[in-house]
């Protein structure tokens, strides 16, 4: 999910117009977020697993896989989703299912 400063920031490092920026990279969901329209992320250079724009990433993926939130039982849906494609938080979701079952 991309916030408007978001969108500011790296239209502005790719010297693209932000209109130009959310034709090429991004789409409104449902909820009217602004989101890749497809996986993996553009900006992920698949030979070595890198981000091409790493310093000036999105909060949404500074903040990935989203464990340290206090409220986890607001995104629960969102980190089992989380957890099919990213090891640690699978981890994180058997721990918690061993320590609360």
């Amino acid at each position: 999910m991309w916030n408007e400063t978001d969108i500011q920031r790296v239209a502005h490092l790719l010297k693209m117009k932000v209109a130009q920026f959310l034709d090429q990279y991004l789409i409104k969901d449902a909820d009217g977020d602004w989101v890749y329209p497809a996986t993996p992320c553009p900006f992920l250079t698949t030979a070595d697993n890198t981000c091409q724009i790493y310093e000036h990433r999105p909060k949404a993926c500074r903040e990935y896989p989203h464990t340290n939130r206090k409220n986890m039982q607001g995104i629960m849906a969102l980190t089992q989703k989380n957890a099919v494609i990213c090891p640690g938080v699978a981890q994180i979701m058997e721990k918690l299912e061993r320590i609360y079952n």
